[in-house]
């Protein structure tokens, strides 16, 4: 019986250093992050198109491109279309539409709310090789209307794995 008790104890005490091992292994560090905040009257025009310019300083194995859009909380719109151009070191362009939705499937807020500011975060692209070199990232709101109605910014960040 003292045998079990004592791999109970020992268990009880790896198991805390095991979670801290887990935890700080899988971190992800931001190489470039920039938010557009602009918007007059808290709308994003539709030919209003935000362009993030950044450089990195060396190759990135797997990498995460993130895109982030901050609204008033419960903005009378479930989706949002965007339109995503990536232009990498060598000059070529890949184009990519996104369809950010704000709520599932049950109605439930899928963006992260503090008070009436919500963030949705949601990748672009995810554990994707980046080369060094210079990148221009593009988007447009590709809503129905003339503009987008309760933006408050948008943004993007990369990460990579450490």
């Amino acid at each position: 019986m003292p045998d079990k008790i004592n791999k109970f104890i020992m268990m009880k005490k790896l198991l805390p250093l095991l979670l801290v091992f887990i935890l700080f292994s899988c971190q992800k560090s931001v190489v470039y992050t920039e938010t557009s905040d602009d918007f007059e009257d808290n709308r994003w025009m539709a030919k209003d198109v935000k362009t993030f310019s950044f450089k990195l300083k060396e190759d990135i194995d797997a990498g995460d491109i993130k895109l982030k859009f901050s609204h008033v909380y419960d903005p009378q719109y479930l989706t949002v279309p965007v339109a995503v151009t990536i232009e990498g070191p060598s000059g070529e362009k890949e184009n990519i539409l996104l369809n950010l939705q704000l709520k599932d499937a049950d109605g439930n807020d899928l963006s992260e709310c503090s008070g009436d500011i919500c963030d949705l975060h949601t990748f672009i692209k995810e554990n994707v090789p980046l080369k060094k070199g210079d990148y221009k990232i593009t988007l447009q709101n590709k809503f129905a209307y003339e503009y987008l109605a309760n933006a408050l910014a948008v943004g993007i960040s990369v990460e990579r794995e450490d």
